[in-house]
């Protein structure tokens, strides 16, 4: 009787375990504010990751499909419904995250009797300045944390940390500022160690590396999104040819 609490702690811990293991192959998802709107760069070898929830405002994900789709409808429904009782300009990240999606995936993580949702994701959400855009990055248990000027997810803290010091700090340009967001990518990929890279993900063989860019190009598609500034859509960008 007195040794449930402790059974449950080890339950939850095992289920963040498993969660994190499951993500361990996922390409990761990085976003950052460019003068035309925010930029949002990832890699996929079946589905996209990058969703519009709303106007000016988009999702970026890691996961199950499945619980990816879940959680990118649970967005959807609840936005247009916010927008429909309120207003449109009510609608925010802040309040979609905390109150709706939060919520959901911290029951889901909790309740040890059923599966956890495979999830962790980014939302963006594109204001008139880069100062005024939005930032928050949403993990499995519910965990909402906001950052400014840019966001990064992967499988794992360390790896995110290592994503974050390499996306530009000042604003730049849409074309500016996305190689620099291909390569953050690239060094946050389970295998980035075999890349001709160091650990903070600064590329120290310049051949090695362009042959495992190419390989790694060939494996996955580009996943590359801009939500304008102007129109607040979200719009597919291409990859350059001198990628």
């Amino acid at each position: 009787m007195f040794d449930e609490p402790y059974r449950w702690v080890d339950a939850i811990n095992q289920r963040r375990d498993y969660i994190e293991e499951q993500l361990k192959r996922s390409s990761p998802v990085v976003a950052v504010s460019v003068k035309e709107g925010i930029l949002m760069v990832s890699f996929f070898r079946r589905t996209s990751k990058i969703f519009e929830i709303y106007d000016r405002m988009a999702m970026g994900a890691i996961g199950h499909p499945a619980d990816i789709e879940l959680i990118r409808m649970a967005a959807i429904n609840a936005s247009h419904v916010e927008g429909f009782t309120r207003s449109s300009k009510d609608v925010s990240i802040r309040r979609l995250t905390m109150f709706t999606l939060s919520p959901k995936l911290k029951s889901a993580f909790e309740d040890v009797m059923s599966s956890p949702m495979i999830y962790r994701g980014i939302f963006v959400q594109v204001g008139g300045t880069p100062k005024e855009d939005l930032f928050l990055d949403l993990d499995f248990g519910g965990q909402v944390q906001p950052s400014k000027g840019s966001a990064a997810i992967s499988h794992e803290e360390d790896v995110s940390e290592r994503i974050r010091k390499l996306l530009p700090t000042e604003t730049l340009t849409k074309k500016e500022a996305l190689p620099l967001l291909i390569h953050a990518c690239i060094a946050g990929s389970p295998d980035f160690e075999d890349m001709g890279l160091d650990s903070d993900g600064n590329i120290v063989d310049e051949d090695l590396y362009k042959r495992k860019k190419e390989s790694f190009f060939s494996e996955r598609e580009p996943d590359i999104h801009l939500l304008d500034r102007k129109t607040g859509l979200l719009e597919r960008m291409l990859l350059p040819e001198d990628k």
